[in-house]
């Protein structure tokens, strides 16, 4: 026989008690959500831009605008005049700003440089290939791998460097593309403490002496190696005030003034600013970030032979031109 079904004699008792449940639940859940970080753990870089506003001897005294997609890397020629590489396409300017011929490659220069002698250096993202100043392809070297992400490139009359920031090493090869050594790895034996690349930021160039400077962009500062490979010094400069370098990898691109002075750009809190390379003692501010007000990184920086600071800023499609202000009577 079967035993009979029980009612609840109060039903309403059940739903009551789910809902108080529910309740509970509900607010131990939005107990439990992360709140919003206090003000010290806030990436709150106002007050900064503040500071950036500091009376500086330079000013922005032209732009070249670009007809270049995506364009990406810029060097200096010898004989004057600027190259800038973009997608498919690199494109020679005059000293006055004003395009006077381009040609044809395949993919996007992540950077250029002309070596010594006149032979131009193009950086893809696994390989380097040669060229003349008309565009036509000499070599192209070997693929430095699936990881490869090749970033900068400094050339002298034996050597080229390039930084890779995917393996997060210099390579550096002869003139021919054949591979020499590695500089930067971690190597206690040689006081060597390893390049940290957060990002395909990672920056390289020659001093006037023909030093290689290389940036260790994770740890905020710059690193001085011989072509073997050998630390002669370093410097670093974390800090949020404008003597230093903030965020995860900066600074993002490097050059020398033909007088010999660092000239560095940041990425996240954009600004340029001269340091003496030596000491990494902080000199002057170039262009504070309330000129570049919706940036998070500019593209490439180079000297020119004038003493000229140019920035390539893709927001304007330009490339942005920073002098000494000249002095008025008065």
């Amino acid at each position: 026989m079967k035993e009979p079904v029980r009612r609840l004699k109060r039903p309403w008792l059940v739903y009551v008690c789910v809902a108080a449940i529910a309740v509970v639940y509900f607010g131990l859940l939005a107990k439990n959500r992360h709140p919003e970080p206090g003000a010290n753990l806030r990436y709150d870089v106002s007050d900064y831009r503040q500071v950036d506003t500091v009376e500086t001897r330079f000013v922005e005294t032209g732009r070249i605008k670009l007809a270049v997609e995506d364009a990406r890397a810029m060097t200096v020629l010898a004989a004057g005049g600027l190259m800038v590489g973009g997608k498919n396409v690199v494109a020679l300017y005059d000293e006055g700003g004003r395009e006077v011929s381009r040609f044809s490659i395949k993919g996007t220069p992540t950077s250029i440089t002309q070596a010594p002698g006149g032979e131009v250096l193009i950086a893809l993202r696994d390989h380097v290939a040669t060229f003349d100043l008309h565009g036509t392809m000499k070599k192209t070297w070997d693929s430095l791998g699936e990881r490869a992400y090749l970033t900068s490139m400094a050339a002298d009359e034996e050597n080229v460097y390039v930084a890779d920031a995917g393996n997060r090493v210099v390579y550096r090869f002869d003139r021919s593309g054949r591979l020499l050594n590695r500089i930067g790895e971690a190597d206690p034996a040689r006081d060597i403490r390893g390049l940290v690349v957060p990002s395909p930021y990672f920056d390289v160039a020659l001093d006037g002496e023909g030093m290689l400077w290389v940036v260790n962009p994770g740890e905020l500062g710059l690193e001085n190696y011989r072509p073997n490979g050998d630390l002669i010094t370093s410097w670093y400069k974390p800090s949020m005030k404008l003597e230093g370098f903030c965020g995860c990898c900066n600074p993002s691109h490097i050059a020398f003034t033909p007088a010999g002075s660092l000239v560095t750009c940041e990425k996240g809190l954009v600004r340029v600013k001269i340091y003496d390379v030596t000491s990494g003692e902080f000199q002057e501010l170039v262009a504070g970030s309330e000129l570049f007000p919706k940036e998070q990184a500019v593209r490439d920086l180079a000297v020119d032979t004038r003493g000229r600071i140019l920035v390539l800023d893709p927001r304007h499609d330009a490339v942005r031109i920073f002098e000494v202000k000249e002095k008025t009577d008065g």
